[in-house]
């Protein structure tokens, strides 16, 4: 191996791992889904209010989409939720203060 491939491949080791596949994101659509259980709503009510549709919400709440942070706002609307207190779910599901739901 030359001086260059393994610079070249050292640097791929040391790259942070795609949050696509991190574990935190079990955690992150769990976070999702307790604050729409929490408002009452069925998935099929709760995409009503997204004006989406009870796939989409599913799709959502099991990591299969990822929201950004303007979807996340209108996902904690919708639960009648502040931005605040989702993250502080979150932050408690990220370091085990509560289970996330499967």
């Amino acid at each position: 191996m030359t001086v260059k491939r393994l610079k070249t491949t050292s640097l791929r080791a040391r790259r942070a791992q795609k949050s696509l596949y991190r574990p935190e994101n079990k955690s992150l659509s769990a976070s999702f889904r307790q604050i729409r259980v929490a408002s009452g709503l069925s998935q099929h009510e709760f995409g009503r209010r997204l004006g989406r549709n009870q796939s989409f919400v599913s799709a959502v709440e099991t990591g299969a989409i990822r929201l950004d942070a303007l979807q996340i706002r209108d996902w904690c609307a919708a639960a009648g939720v502040g931005m605040a207190a989702w993250l502080t779910l979150f932050e408690s599901l990220l370091s085990g203060g509560a289970e996330p739901a499967d």
